[in-house]
């Protein structure tokens, strides 16, 4: 890679680099990295990971992962239709500390009632100018943000 020609920094960098004598690694690495490697192949297949383990392992593990997922799945089922929304009110009603949460869910719902209400009042070239000025305002706020990033650090 060369240094750029206009970045005095970058080229008396470069100079003071060359000039440095190129280093040997020492003599213990090949032999150290060829001991760990025969460790590592000799370690046994559960201990290294999943992809290096004997094909039959890897299907008998995803086969008992698919089981266990089944499983669970099937045990849960049947408890499903028990949840119910008069359920949940019930409980949520006897118990006091998740009264502020049933005040938010009531909030959030009313609100949640008033957006759908009211978009579905509005004009469709309404709802679009809308999108569209959000969409201008967020690009703008990115490209914003991108122009400062980019003064305050002076990248190149």
């Amino acid at each position: 890679m060369k240094p750029d020609p206009k970045d005095p920094l970058a080229v008396w960098a470069d100079q003071a680099l060359r000039q440095l004598p190129a280093r040997r690694a020492p003599a213990t690495l090949a032999p150290r990295v060829l001991a760990a490697s025969a460790r590592q192949k000799a370690s046994a297949w559960h201990q290294r990971p999943w992809l290096d383990w004997p094909r039959h392992f890897q299907l008998l593990s995803l086969a008992l992962f698919a089981g266990l997922v089944g499983a669970v799945v099937w045990f849960l089922a049947p408890h499903a239709d028990a949840v119910s929304l008069a359920n949940a009110k019930q409980s949520l009603a006897q118990t006091e500390g998740l009264r502020t949460v049933s005040i938010a869910v009531d909030v959030l719902s009313t609100l949640g009632s008033a957006m759908v209400m009211v978009l579905r009042s509005a004009h469709l070239w309404v709802i679009a100018s809308a999108c569209g000025a959000m969409a201008f305002l967020w690009c703008s706020c990115v490209g914003l943000g991108a122009a400062c990033w980019r003064l305050a650090g002076d990248f190149r």
